[in-house]
Protein backbone atom coordinates (compact mmCIF):
# COMPACT_ATOMS: atom_id res chain seq x y z
CA UNK A 1 0.00 0.00 0.00
CA UNK A 2 1.30 3.44 -0.87
CA UNK A 3 1.94 5.73 2.04
CA UNK A 4 0.57 9.23 2.42
CA UNK A 5 2.91 11.92 1.21
CA UNK A 6 4.01 14.82 3.34
CA UNK A 7 2.03 17.99 3.61
CA UNK A 8 3.56 20.69 1.44
CA UNK A 9 3.01 24.22 2.71
CA UNK A 10 3.72 27.26 0.57
CA UNK A 11 2.43 30.68 1.62
CA UNK A 12 -1.39 30.39 1.72
CA UNK A 13 -1.37 27.03 0.00
CA UNK A 14 -1.51 23.69 1.79
CA UNK A 15 -1.53 20.61 -0.41
CA UNK A 16 -1.76 17.05 0.77
CA UNK A 17 -0.34 14.48 -1.64
CA UNK A 18 -1.11 10.80 -1.27
CA UNK A 19 1.59 8.96 -3.21
CA UNK A 20 5.09 7.59 -3.01
CA UNK A 21 6.39 8.55 0.46
CA UNK A 22 5.42 8.44 4.13
CA UNK A 23 2.98 10.77 5.83
CA UNK A 24 3.65 13.53 8.30
CA UNK A 25 0.02 13.78 9.34
CA UNK A 26 -1.93 11.53 11.10
CA UNK A 27 -29.20 19.31 -3.08
CA UNK A 28 -28.47 15.63 -2.80
CA UNK A 29 -28.84 13.15 -5.59
CA UNK A 30 -27.54 9.69 -6.39
CA UNK A 31 -24.29 9.86 -8.38
CA UNK A 32 -23.46 7.72 -11.36
CA UNK A 33 -20.76 5.13 -10.71
CA UNK A 34 -18.43 3.25 -12.99
CA UNK A 35 -19.68 -0.22 -12.13
CA UNK A 36 -16.94 -1.87 -14.19
CA UNK A 37 -14.26 -4.00 -12.55
CA UNK A 38 -12.18 -4.07 -15.74
CA UNK A 39 -12.26 -0.28 -15.98
CA UNK A 40 -11.33 -0.07 -12.30
CA UNK A 41 -8.30 -2.30 -12.74
CA UNK A 42 -6.91 0.00 -15.43
CA UNK A 43 -7.78 3.25 -13.67
CA UNK A 44 -4.93 5.78 -13.59
CA UNK A 45 -4.29 9.50 -13.33
CA UNK A 46 -4.60 12.34 -10.82
CA UNK A 47 -7.72 12.87 -8.71
CA UNK A 48 -7.66 16.40 -7.29
CA UNK A 49 -9.72 17.67 -4.36
CA UNK A 50 -9.77 21.24 -3.00
CA UNK A 51 -11.40 22.88 -0.03
CA UNK A 52 -11.95 22.54 3.71
CA UNK A 53 -9.01 22.04 6.05
CA UNK A 54 -11.48 20.60 8.58
CA UNK A 55 -11.86 17.63 6.24
CA UNK A 56 -8.09 17.02 6.11
CA UNK A 57 -8.01 13.90 8.29
CA UNK A 58 -10.93 12.12 6.68
CA UNK A 59 -9.68 12.96 3.19
CA UNK A 60 -6.21 11.69 4.12
CA UNK A 61 -7.72 8.37 5.19
CA UNK A 62 -10.00 8.09 2.15
CA UNK A 63 -7.24 9.20 -0.23
CA UNK A 64 -4.79 6.60 1.04
CA UNK A 65 -7.37 3.82 0.81
CA UNK A 66 -8.42 4.89 -2.69
CA UNK A 67 -4.80 4.84 -3.83
CA UNK A 68 -4.34 1.41 -2.32
CA UNK A 69 -7.34 0.20 -4.32
CA UNK A 70 -6.08 1.87 -7.52
CA UNK A 71 -2.25 1.92 -7.41
CA UNK A 72 -1.93 3.96 -10.60
CA UNK A 73 -4.01 6.82 -9.20
CA UNK A 74 -2.58 9.77 -7.24
CA UNK A 75 -4.90 11.72 -4.93
CA UNK A 76 -4.16 15.35 -4.11
CA UNK A 77 -6.05 17.54 -1.63
CA UNK A 78 -5.51 21.32 -1.63
CA UNK A 79 -6.67 22.66 1.75
CA UNK A 80 -7.32 26.40 1.58
CA UNK A 81 -10.80 26.51 3.09
CA UNK A 82 -14.30 25.69 1.87
CA UNK A 83 -14.46 28.72 -0.40
CA UNK A 84 -11.59 27.35 -2.47
CA UNK A 85 -13.67 24.27 -3.34
CA UNK A 86 -15.97 26.23 -5.63
CA UNK A 87 -13.07 28.27 -7.02
CA UNK A 88 -11.22 25.08 -7.87
CA UNK A 89 -14.25 23.55 -9.58
CA UNK A 90 -14.83 26.70 -11.61
CA UNK A 91 -11.22 27.10 -12.76
CA UNK A 92 -10.68 23.38 -13.34
CA UNK A 93 -7.90 22.88 -10.78
CA UNK A 94 -9.88 20.19 -8.96
CA UNK A 95 -12.46 17.56 -9.86
CA UNK A 96 -14.13 17.41 -6.44
CA UNK A 97 -14.64 20.26 -3.98
CA UNK A 98 -14.67 19.68 -0.20
CA UNK A 99 -16.86 21.96 1.92
CA UNK A 100 -17.50 21.81 5.65
CA UNK A 101 -20.79 23.62 5.12
CA UNK A 102 -23.66 23.66 2.66
CA UNK A 103 -23.00 25.00 -0.83
CA UNK A 104 -24.43 28.51 -0.98
CA UNK A 105 -27.13 29.33 -3.53
CA UNK A 106 -24.93 31.86 -5.27
CA UNK A 107 -22.13 29.31 -5.59
CA UNK A 108 -24.35 26.97 -7.59
CA UNK A 109 -26.81 29.42 -9.11
CA UNK A 110 -26.76 27.74 -12.51
CA UNK A 111 -27.04 24.24 -11.02
CA UNK A 112 -23.91 22.97 -12.70
CA UNK A 113 -22.61 21.21 -9.58
CA UNK A 114 -23.88 18.01 -8.01
CA UNK A 115 -23.68 18.20 -4.20
CA UNK A 116 -23.62 15.27 -1.77
CA UNK A 117 -23.33 15.23 2.01
CA UNK A 118 -20.88 12.46 2.86
CA UNK A 119 -20.75 12.96 6.65
CA UNK A 120 -21.96 15.04 9.59
CA UNK A 121 -19.42 16.69 11.88
CA UNK A 122 -19.76 18.31 15.28
CA UNK A 123 -18.27 21.76 15.87
CA UNK A 124 -16.61 21.68 19.27
CA UNK A 125 -16.33 24.84 21.37
CA UNK A 126 -12.87 24.51 22.89
CA UNK A 127 -10.84 26.11 25.67
CA UNK A 128 -7.48 25.60 27.31
CA UNK A 129 -7.43 22.53 29.62
CA UNK A 130 -6.57 24.81 32.56
CA UNK A 131 -9.86 26.68 32.14
CA UNK A 132 -12.30 25.64 34.90
CA UNK A 133 -15.38 26.37 32.79
CA UNK A 134 -16.94 23.11 31.57
CA UNK A 135 -20.35 24.06 30.17
CA UNK A 136 -21.79 27.05 28.32
CA UNK A 137 -25.27 27.76 27.04
CA UNK A 138 -25.74 28.80 23.44
CA UNK A 139 -26.62 32.28 24.71
CA UNK A 140 -23.35 32.50 26.66
CA UNK A 141 -21.37 31.34 23.60
CA UNK A 142 -23.09 34.01 21.50
CA UNK A 143 -22.32 36.63 24.14
CA UNK A 144 -18.64 35.69 24.27
CA UNK A 145 -18.14 35.69 20.53
CA UNK A 146 -19.98 38.99 19.97
CA UNK A 147 -18.04 40.73 22.74
CA UNK A 148 -20.94 41.13 25.16
CA UNK A 149 -19.16 38.84 27.64
CA UNK A 150 -15.48 39.64 27.92
CA UNK A 151 -14.38 38.10 31.22
CA UNK A 152 -14.39 34.42 32.18
CA UNK A 153 -15.67 35.27 35.67
CA UNK A 154 -19.02 36.20 34.11
CA UNK A 155 -19.58 32.58 33.08
CA UNK A 156 -18.18 30.93 36.21
CA UNK A 157 -14.48 31.00 35.39
CA UNK A 158 -11.40 32.89 36.52
CA UNK A 159 -11.13 36.67 36.54
CA UNK A 160 -9.40 37.05 33.18
CA UNK A 161 -10.12 38.63 29.82
CA UNK A 162 -11.42 36.21 27.20
CA UNK A 163 -9.38 35.79 24.02
CA UNK A 164 -11.78 34.92 21.19
CA UNK A 165 -10.10 32.79 18.52
CA UNK A 166 -11.78 32.14 15.20
CA UNK A 167 -11.21 31.09 11.61
CA UNK A 168 -10.68 33.38 8.64
CA UNK A 169 -13.50 34.58 6.37
CA UNK A 170 -14.44 31.87 3.89
CA UNK A 171 -13.90 29.06 6.39
CA UNK A 172 -16.70 26.51 6.41
CA UNK A 173 -16.21 25.97 10.14
CA UNK A 174 -16.62 29.69 10.78
CA UNK A 175 -19.70 29.91 8.55
CA UNK A 176 -21.27 26.89 10.23
CA UNK A 177 -20.48 28.03 13.76
CA UNK A 178 -21.72 31.60 13.25
CA UNK A 179 -24.92 30.50 11.51
CA UNK A 180 -25.86 27.92 14.15
CA UNK A 181 -25.07 30.21 17.09
CA UNK A 182 -26.86 33.10 15.36
CA UNK A 183 -23.93 35.50 15.31
CA UNK A 184 -23.10 35.73 11.61
CA UNK A 185 -21.21 38.94 10.91
CA UNK A 186 -21.27 39.96 14.57
CA UNK A 187 -18.28 38.15 16.04
CA UNK A 188 -15.49 40.13 17.67
CA UNK A 189 -12.41 38.01 17.11
CA UNK A 190 -9.17 38.71 18.91
CA UNK A 191 -7.39 36.34 16.53
CA UNK A 192 -8.41 34.94 13.14
CA UNK A 193 -6.50 31.92 11.87
CA UNK A 194 -6.42 30.09 8.55
CA UNK A 195 -6.11 26.45 9.60
CA UNK A 196 -7.87 24.21 12.12
CA UNK A 197 -4.49 23.17 13.52
CA UNK A 198 -3.61 26.81 14.17
CA UNK A 199 -6.76 27.22 16.28
CA UNK A 200 -5.87 24.13 18.29
CA UNK A 201 -2.33 25.40 18.87
CA UNK A 202 -3.43 28.90 19.90
CA UNK A 203 -6.09 27.68 22.34
CA UNK A 204 -3.62 25.16 23.77
CA UNK A 205 -1.12 27.97 24.36
CA UNK A 206 -3.48 30.62 25.81
CA UNK A 207 -5.25 29.87 29.10
CA UNK A 208 -7.87 32.56 28.45
CA UNK A 209 -8.63 31.52 24.87
CA UNK A 210 -11.82 30.09 23.41
CA UNK A 211 -12.32 28.83 19.86
CA UNK A 212 -14.13 26.30 17.70
CA UNK A 213 -12.85 23.31 15.74
CA UNK A 214 -14.13 20.16 14.11
CA UNK A 215 -14.89 17.45 16.67
CA UNK A 216 -12.33 15.23 14.94
CA UNK A 217 -9.65 17.82 15.81
CA UNK A 218 -10.26 17.73 19.57
CA UNK A 219 -7.22 16.36 21.41
CA UNK A 220 -5.63 16.36 24.84
CA UNK A 221 -4.15 19.78 24.01
CA UNK A 222 -7.56 21.42 24.34
CA UNK A 223 -10.84 20.88 26.18
CA UNK A 224 -14.22 20.61 24.46
CA UNK A 225 -16.99 22.30 26.43
CA UNK A 226 -20.48 20.97 26.95
CA UNK A 227 -23.06 23.08 25.14
CA UNK A 228 -26.29 23.42 27.09
CA UNK A 229 -25.27 20.45 29.22
CA UNK A 230 -24.56 18.16 26.26
CA UNK A 231 -21.13 16.68 25.55
CA UNK A 232 -19.93 16.55 21.96
CA UNK A 233 -19.65 12.85 21.06
CA UNK A 234 -20.40 10.66 18.05
CA UNK A 235 -23.63 9.62 19.79
CA UNK A 236 -24.88 13.14 20.55
CA UNK A 237 -24.03 14.32 17.04
CA UNK A 238 -25.86 11.35 15.52
CA UNK A 239 -29.00 11.79 17.64
CA UNK A 240 -29.04 15.58 17.20
CA UNK A 241 -28.88 16.41 20.90
CA UNK A 242 -25.58 18.22 20.30
CA UNK A 243 -26.84 21.08 18.15
CA UNK A 244 -23.53 22.52 16.95
CA UNK A 245 -23.08 20.32 13.90
CA UNK A 246 -22.59 20.79 10.17
CA UNK A 247 -22.29 18.75 6.97
CA UNK A 248 -19.13 17.62 5.22
CA UNK A 249 -19.91 18.02 1.54
CA UNK A 250 -18.48 16.95 -1.82
CA UNK A 251 -19.33 18.99 -4.92
CA UNK A 252 -18.50 17.98 -8.48
CA UNK A 253 -19.63 18.81 -11.99
CA UNK A 254 -23.07 17.49 -12.82
CA UNK A 255 -23.18 14.69 -15.41
CA UNK A 256 -19.42 14.21 -15.14
CA UNK A 257 -17.97 11.29 -17.08
CA UNK A 258 -14.56 11.56 -15.39
CA UNK A 259 -13.70 7.92 -14.54
CA UNK A 260 -11.69 9.00 -11.48
CA UNK A 261 -14.63 10.91 -10.01
CA UNK A 262 -17.06 8.08 -10.74
CA UNK A 263 -14.72 5.49 -9.23
CA UNK A 264 -14.26 7.61 -6.09
CA UNK A 265 -18.02 8.04 -5.65
CA UNK A 266 -18.45 4.29 -5.96
CA UNK A 267 -15.63 3.70 -3.46
CA UNK A 268 -17.26 6.18 -1.05
CA UNK A 269 -20.29 3.89 -0.87
CA UNK A 270 -18.20 0.90 0.21
CA UNK A 271 -18.09 -0.51 3.74
CA UNK A 272 -14.38 0.28 3.82
CA UNK A 273 -14.93 3.98 3.14
CA UNK A 274 -17.85 4.20 5.56
CA UNK A 275 -15.72 2.64 8.31
CA UNK A 276 -12.92 5.11 7.60
CA UNK A 277 -15.37 8.00 7.96
CA UNK A 278 -16.59 6.62 11.29
CA UNK A 279 -12.98 6.26 12.39
CA UNK A 280 -12.54 10.03 12.04
CA UNK A 281 -15.33 10.74 14.59
CA UNK A 282 -17.79 11.59 11.82
CA UNK A 283 -21.31 10.35 11.17
CA UNK A 284 -21.47 8.83 7.67
CA UNK A 285 -24.39 9.82 5.44
CA UNK A 286 -25.61 7.30 2.88
CA UNK A 287 -26.07 9.88 0.13
CA UNK A 288 -26.81 7.18 -2.47
CA UNK A 289 -30.00 6.19 -0.65
CA UNK A 290 -31.40 9.72 -0.66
Amino acid sequence: MKKLASIVCAAALTTVMFAGCSSEVGGTSEPQTSGSDNASESLSGDLKFAGSSSMADVMAALGEAFEAKYPDVTVTVDQQGSGSAITGLNDGTCQIGDLSREVKDEENADGKFEVITMAIDGIAVVVNPANTVADLTMEQIAGIFTGEITNWKDVGGADSQILVVGREEGSGTRDGFEEIVGVAGECQYGVQLKETGDVVSRVAAEEAAIGYVSFASVSDQIKALKVGGVDVTEETIADGSYTLQRPFVHAYRKDTDDPLVLAYLEFLQSDEAQDLIKGEKLIPVEFWNK
